[in-house]
């Protein structure tokens, strides 16, 4: 499995981590058509499931912050992984070279589907989120809102709207 803009969700960082995952398969790919000495496989698997916990944690947070409507389902889907990823990254530690095969059939399958579809679908979502949303973060002691000076992303100026919450 190779890396093509056809598995691009267009939003950069994104991109770059599946670009990485994607490189972190083909390594173990290669490491097991060259007979790698299973310590090297098992780094490899290591590298593999940090760069996909990590990645999925950032695509988490993410959808959280812009109030992904399917964050659920998609969290589900990384859950489900996590879980193959650990199962096939203990029985290659035990010496079961097969699941390294399994494991790449498995993430390659997985990866293109889950990148054409739920991955696009989010990262839609964060683009037009991105448009339409600001992130403002205050501290105690800051000024009040109309003694400060309000830029947008793109560097367009603005007067924020103030929404009370009842309580």
């Amino acid at each position: 499995m190779k890396w093509s803009t056809s598995h691009e969700v267009f939003v950069p960082d994104l991109d770059d981590e599946h670009k990485e995952i994607f490189e972190a398969v083909a390594n173990i790919r290669r490491a097991l058509a060259a007979d790698t000495p299973l310590a090297d496989l098992c780094t490899l698997t290591n590298r593999l499931a940090a760069c996909a916990v990590d990645h999925f944690a950032h695509e988490e947070r993410l959808m959280r912050a812009a109030r992904y409507t399917s964050l659920r389902w998609h969290k589900q889907q990384h859950d489900g992984v996590r879980r193959q990823v650990s199962q096939f990254a203990a029985r290659i530690e035990a010496g079961d070279r097969a699941a390294g095969l399994e494991l790449v059939e498995y993430l390659s399958t997985w990866l293109a589907n889950h990148t054409a579809v739920a991955d696009r679908m989010m990262g839609a979502f964060l683009r037009n989120a991105r448009l339409r949303l600001g992130k403002v973060i205050f501290h105690a002691g800051t000024r009040p809102l109309d003694s400060c000076e309000w830029v947008s992303a793109k560097g367009d100026k603005f007067t924020p709207r103030v929404v009370k919450k009842s309580r």
